[in-house]
């Protein structure tokens, strides 16, 4: 499957989480820049809904973003990708670890880049890196774990 179309299916089953009313909505700002290969790359611009009480990026969007756009990232490896429109369960998680290393202010264009290290049987094998767009600096990185067997 060519990287467009499934950078267009990621959209539409993105889309479609946002627009279903659940924590997922907290992404309506994520911009999907490349998905292919067991990656996926995503942007934003931090805004108020994103944030802390200090004006910073809050933890918790940050672990949501994880947890969602690692899945996404799964669906793109080559083992899944060619049933990437009729997957109905992206797993479940078994861990989720978040090291959290700086801070993002409103105004800041974070990268997201969501990777699969390894699918196996049963588990797969996510990493997750935040990092601000201008500096490179990198803001939190985590890994996700989760049963897919």
């Amino acid at each position: 499957m060519n990287s467009n179309k499934v950078l267009e299916s990621i959209r539409k089953i993105l889309n479609f989480s946002i627009k279903r009313g659940g924590l997922d909505r907290v992404l309506e700002k994520v911009d999907l820049i490349s998905a292919g290969n067991g990656q996926l790359i995503a942007e934003m611009v931090i805004e108020k809904q994103h944030t802390n009480a200090f004006g910073t990026l809050h933890g918790g969007f940050t672990a949501s973003a994880l947890d969602i756009l690692s899945s996404m990232a799964l669906l793109t490896h080559p083992r899944v990708v060619e049933n990437i429109d009729s997957v109905p369960n992206r797993g479940v998680s078994v861990d989720i670890h978040v090291s959290y290393l700086n801070s993002a202010k409103i105004g800041d264009r974070i990268v997201i880049d969501s990777e699969t290290i390894k699918l196996g049987k049963n588990l797969a094998f996510l990493k997750v890196t935040f990092f601000r767009k201008d500096d490179n600096v990198i803001l939190a990185q985590g890994t996700h774990t989760k049963f897919v067997g």
